[in-house]
Parts: structure tokens; C-alpha cells; sequence
């Protein structure tokens, strides 16, 4: 109570001492200048009080704020299996708390905000998302006045989380688990490759889980391509909160582009059906007017960099490093399966890729490779080493040693407008600098020794016979790509830039896409996640439509970040065509694109994990409630922040000391 009222004479006197001296001190001595300085200070007592937050008695209690017994139901689609004695384990949640409503307790439902509803909403509630952590609910009730909780919850989570929710809360708990452990089998998983060759088999894994099995219960797995079946075994029933991963190895394809692949488990007696399937799509065949990334050496500019072009420019991208004579490490994603393979798994793509990009060099290159960097039209070179060097038409003596800073004055360029406004000079340092060779090129940045001296190219654009190409002089740009803040934005605007440069001269390539899915396919309750090269910061407008009708029509508005990055709420389960487009400012100059727009196709499948976890035994017991309620000053009572009245009297206070100011002549 002493540190909470001495933290409030602190607030105050910060406030109220420089408007005391303002009104007295510098102000004109106008009419009413102290009722004016009593409004000021009220408001900022007020404002004070607020921060520090005590917590108060309403509606003239004097043992505290008027508090109610509460029941919080945790309404997730775990709920959605049969009952022991009959329905669904919803339908005795919903009778289990209809029955506390009718001795006076308030009924909720959990989420990241606690909805407060009656009886009847509850039994026509739809079933919601799994709550991943039941605290805020908990936290909110207990400041709404809760002298009491009562939590539903069918506790599939882990004894951790809960104890983590129940830890210091201000009010007594009391956790009721609903079920118990039921028969079901489901798919945790199904991990395929992003892109396979028309004749190559298909490798991946897919991940069972299961509970309320016998001794001997087993499970038929079956994977289909399209309508074909290419897999079929029998396994044995997973045990309650092991899940087992299986290996595949399915056969080439029977068909290119994209390849729709569904794995699915049949338990005999399974009680939910929503986790049987799992769906993924491979695309079969070589890309069209995609990015081949080629790097003959060890670094970390290629797995950073090609994200990058691949958000840039909207084409599917794939990279391969050399690591033996006729063996390639493919670079994937963090969950695809990886294998090395040989020179011709991907030889036949790099003369047809949209953007070709070769890494390294040192002092071996490739007849072929050599030969598709000369004639490809659009190429970015990272040389490393002599050979590298000649490939890119650079110098191929040593290059210069030490760190070389970016320079902020940037030299005119197609790519200085993607890098206006951003502290170039900060930048971590660049090194193993080279000369720019006969060729030249225009610069597009320039670097200069810390020592000083004369600065010098460290990225260049060149156009020639064969087509455009942008040759880095220096490495470490990736450094600037693994930092948050200013440096990845640098790194972002340096090479969207160049791949835009490098492309402007063509028309649209096949697979780009200024507004394209992060995913092709999610889950049911799971947001969509969308991505737009050039749209950082506008609005996205998005309509479906389902693929096999044209109505109905759901229309999403998606606010994009600085990355132009963001998500549209859930879809109903389905295949859903999807048209979306971003508006440009209008102030762009005359023959610039002024909208960003792209079409496909996203898949919501009916899956839900709520019972990937078994039910939570024994039921944790909650600790003692905690002495004082959250942030408040120890007193039983609701929080001042809790309240509206104080808000209404602090606009009235300003509003009045506004217009007073106004009447009597004062700014």
C-alpha cells in the first residue's frame, strides 16, 4: 500500500508541478487561469491514479465490487465426440453449465477475449479453434469481479500449460476435465517435396497418432495421387501421446503440374473423423519461368538470398549445391525431405529458368553451366574464386582484402529507388572486393574503405547481345539478410530491385505473381497467410469463390506489413479459387503498373489436431488464490482500469479545460 500511494505522489507531482508553473509562471494572467489550472490537475491526477492502477469498491459495497461465480467452457471441437451415456461430450458441457447458470453463475466461452453468453447461446455456439492458452480468459473474469471460476475444458494439453494459466490468479479455480480417452486414429502429418521431376519417385513421411486402443489394434494407411491409390499398409495403433512417423516412398507420378496427394487412416470404431485425412500438392515437371539458383561452393548468400528473389518476383525457386563431382544438395525447406542428387536431376531447367542466378565458381566451373550462364538472358553473378570470376567477365586477380562500408550516396540507377531513405552507412561492412573488369556496368552501390580513399563499385548492371545481368563485385550481403531491422530491409530492397530490373524487359513469366498464398493448403480454423512483391503497407482485397460453383462469394480485406506480408480470417472447408489485387498510390508516374494482382487456387482441408494430445490425467489442482488482483494494489475489489467512469471524466476534464483556454483568450 506505501509503495503504491508513494508511486502515485511520484506520477503526480510529475505532472501537476510543470502545469502549476506554465499556468502561473508563463501564461498570460488571464481571467479564470486558476480554475483552468484545477482542471489540468485533476486530469492529470486522474491520469496518475490510472496508472498506477488501484484496485476500488463500486456500487457503494463495502466488502469490494459486486462479483459473481463464473463458468468458462472451453468450446473446442474436442468436445465434438460421443458421450459414455449418450450425445456428444458438447451437449453434457452445455448441461453441466446450464446447471451453475440456473444457482446464478455467468456462463463464457474461452478464447483470446473470454465472450460472455447465456445458456441458450451456448448450446447453439459453433464449435471454436483450440485455445492454446486458457490465462487471459482466466485473468479477464477474475478483473471483471469473478469471486469464483469454474473451468470446462477437456484438457488436452499439457500439465504445464495449465499450470502456467492457473499460476497466480486472484480468485479460486476450480477445473473440471470433460471426457475421457476415446478410440480414434489420425494424421499428424504428411511431409511431401515442394517439387518432383516427372520421373522421379516421390519421398517423403507421414505422421500417425491414436488413443483408446487394445493390445494388437492396428490401422490401414492409405496415400492417394489424384484418384489412384500409390500406397496401402497395415500398421500398428500408435499409443496415446507417441505419435509414430512413417517413411515414403511413393512412385513417379502419373501426371505434371500440380499433383494433388491425400493420406488418410482407418481405425475400426474410430469416434472423429476430422483428423483422418491430411492433404498436400506436388508440383510434377520442371518449373516454367522459375528461379535456378546454382552455387559451386559452400556459402550463406544462397540459402538467404533465394527467399528473397523468390518473394521479389513471385516465381517458384529452387537452388542446388555442388557437393562432389556429379552431386547436388538441393536447397529446401525446413520440412521437406533432403537427398543429393545427380547433375541431370536439374540440368535441362537451368537454360529455361526465368532468372538464373550462379554462386562460387572458385577455380573449377562446368562446361554446361558455363555455357548456359553465357546465353541465358537474365543472370545474377555472386563469383567466388579465378574461374567464377570469368564466368561473371570480372577481374580475376585476388580481390582486395579488409571491409569495405557502404557508401549512402548512391549513384544513380534503376535500384536506388528501392534503397532511398534507408542509413546505407550503418550497414555491416562488405569484403573480398574485385574490380569490375573491362565490362564495366552501371553501379548500383558503392563501397569505400574505412582508411578512406576513392570508392568503388560493389554491385553493377550490365546489358548486352545475350540480355541483362547484375554481377556483385563484393561478398557478405548475406549478413545484411540475417539482421532484423534496417540491414534485412536493405538486403530486401537491394535485390528486389535488381530482379525487378532484370525482368522489366520481358513480358510476365509463367508462375509469377504479384499476390500469391504462403501456403496452397491449411487446415480448417487456420487464417490464410498471403504475400504481395510491392505491396508493403497497402490493402489487399480478396474474393472466393468455390472451384467447383461461383457462388457464394467470401470477400477478405487484409492490411499488409512493411515485408508485404498478412492474413485473411478462416475459409470454410472446400477448394476455393481466389482472386485478389493491392491498389497503387495514383501519384506514381505515368506507365508504372498501378495494381498488383494475382489468381489461384487454395485447398481448406477438414482437419483438426484437437485430439492429437491425450486427455490431461490427473487433473492439475489448482494453487491457492493470489493475494492481490493483477497489476492492483492489493485491495479486493475491480481494477480503476476495469471501469469506464474514469475514462468519461478525463475527455470531460480535457474538454473543459480546452474551452475554457478558448473563452478567455488563451492558446
Amino acid at each position: 500500500m506505501i509503495t503504491t500511494l508513494l508511486l502515485f505522489l511520484l506520477l503526480a507531482a510529475a505532472g501537476v508541478v510543470p502545469a502549476a508553473f506554465l499556468y502561473l509562471r508563463r501564461e498570460p494572467a488571464a481571467p479564470g487561469r486558476s480554475l483552468l489550472l484545477g482542471l489540468r490537475t485533476a486530469a492529470l491526477l486522474l491520469v496518475a491514479l490510472l496508472l498506477v492502477d488501484p484496485a476500488l469498491p463500486w456500487d457503494g459495497d463495502p466488502g469490494g465490487a459486486e462479483r459473481h461465480r463464473w463458468v468458462l467452457v472451453d468450446g473446442s471441437r474436442a468436445l465434438d465426440v460421443p458421450h459414455p451415456d449418450g450425445g456428444s461430450l458438447r451437449d453434457h458441457a452445455v448441461e453441466r453449465a446450464t446447471a451453475e447458470a440456473r444457482e446464478g453463475a455467468r456462463l463464457a466461452l474461452a478464447g483470446p477475449e473470454p465472450e460472455g453468453i447465456d445458456a441458450t447461446g451456448l448450446a447453439q455456439a459453433a464449435p471454436r479453434p483450440p485455445v492454446r492458452d486458457l490465462r487471459p480468459s482466466l485473468v479477464r473474469l477474475a478483473e471483471a469481479g469473478a469471486d469464483s471460476i469454474i473451468l470446462l475444458s477437456p484438457l488436452r494439453t499439457s500439465a504445464a500449460a495449465v499450470e502456467r494459466a492457473l499460476e497466480g490468479l486472484p480468485v479460486a479455480v476450480r477445473v473440471e476435465r470433460l471426457g475421457e480417452p476415446v478410440r480414434n486414429a489420425g494424421v499428424l502429418g504428411l511431409e511431401l517435396p515442394g517439387r518432383v521431376a516427372a520421373d522421379q519417385e516421390v519421398g517423403g513421411s507421414l505422421t500417425l497418432f491414436g488413443e483408446g486402443g487394445d493390445e494388437g489394434d492396428s490401422v490401414w494407411v492409405r496415400v492417394e495421387e489424384g484418384e489412384r491409390e500409390v500406397e496401402r499398409r497395415r500398421v500398428p495403433l500408435p499409443r496415446a501421446g507417441e505419435p509414430h512417423r512413417l517413411a515414403l516412398e511413393l512412385p513417379p507420378p502419373a501426371d505434371t503440374g500440380m499433383v494433388r496427394y491425400r493420406a488418410s487412416v482407418e481405425l475400426e470404431g474410430d469416434v472423429f473423423g476430422m483428423d483422418d485425412r491430411r492433404v498436400r500438392y506436388v508440383r510434377v515437371g520442371p518449373p516454367a519461368g522459375g528461379i535456378v539458383l546454382v552455387s559451386l561452393e559452400p556459402d550463406w548468400e544462397p540459402r538467404v538470398l533465394l527467399p528473397v528473389l523468390e518473394a521479389a518476383t513471385g516465381l517458384d525457386g529452387e537452388g542446388y549445391l555442388r557437393v562432389g563431382d556429379d552431386a547436388w544438395l538441393p536447397l529446401v525447406r525446413g520440412d521437406d525431405p533432403v537427398g543429393i542428387v545427380p547433375t541431370d536431376h536439374f540440368r535441362e531447367r537451368v537454360p529455361r529458368a526465368g532468372l538464373l542466378v550462379a554462386h562460387g565458381g572458385g577455380d573449377s566451373v562446368p562446361v554446361w553451366l558455363r555455357e548456359a550462364v553465357t546465353e541465358h538472358p537474365r543472370v545474377i553473378h555472386l563469383p567466388t574464386g579465378s574461374e567464377g570470376a570469368r564466368l561473371a567477365s570480372v577481374s580475376p586477380a585476388q580481390p582486395r582484402d579488409g571491409e569495405w562500408m557502404p557508401n549512402p550516396d548512391l549513384p544513380p540507377s534503376p535500384v536506388g529507388a528501392y534503397l532511398a531513405g534507408l542509413p546505407l552507412g550503418s550497414l555491416p561492412p562488405l569484403s573480398d572486393l574485385r574490380a569490375a573488369g573491362a565490362d564495366g556496368g552501371a553501379p548500383v552501390l558503392l563501397v569505400r574503405s574505412p582508411r578512406g580513399g576513392e570508392s568503388r563499385p560493389a554491385l553493377v548492371l550490365r546489358q548486352g547481345a545475350a540480355g541483362r545481368s547484375a554481377v556483385a563485385l563484393a561478398q557478405g550481403f548475406w549478413r545484411w539478410g540475417n539482421r532484423s531491422g534496417d540491414p534485412r530491409e536493405a538486403y530486401r530492397g537491394l535485390w528486389s530491385g535488381v530482379a525487378g530490373w532484370l525482368l522489366a524487359d520481358d513480358a510476365p513469366l509463367a508462375g509469377a505473381g504479384e499476390v500469391r498464398p504462403l501456403e496452397r493448403v491449411v487446415a480448417l480454423d487456420d487464417p490464410l497467410r498471403w504475400e504481395v512483391s510491392g505491396g508493403a503497407g497497402r490493402e489487399l482485397e480478396l474474393r472466393f469463390r468455390p472451384a467447383d460453383a461461383e457462388s457464394p462469394v467470401e470477400e477478405r480485406r487484409v492490411r499488409l506489413d512493411d515485408a508485404g506480408r498478412g492474413t485473411s480470417d478462416p475459409l470454410p472447408p472446400g477448394r476455393w479459387r481466389w482472386e485478389g489485387q493491392v491498389e497503387l498510390p495514383p501519384e506514381l508516374p505515368e506507365g508504372e503498373p498501378q495494381l498488383l494482382s494475382g489468381a489461384g487456387e487454395v485447398e481448406v482441408e477438414p482437419w483438426s489436431g484437437v485430439l492429437a494430445e491425450p486427455p490431461l490425467d490427473p487433473v492439475p489442482e489448482p494453487p491457492a488464490p493470489a493475494e492481490v488482483v493483477a497489476e492492483g494494489d492489493g485491495r479486493d475489489g475491480q481494477p480503476l482500469r476495469t471501469h469506464p467512469a474514469p475514462y468519461f471524466l478525463l475527455v470531460l476534464l480535457l474538454c473543459a479545460e480546452w474551452v475554457g483556454r478558448r473563452r478567455v483568450g488563451l492558446r
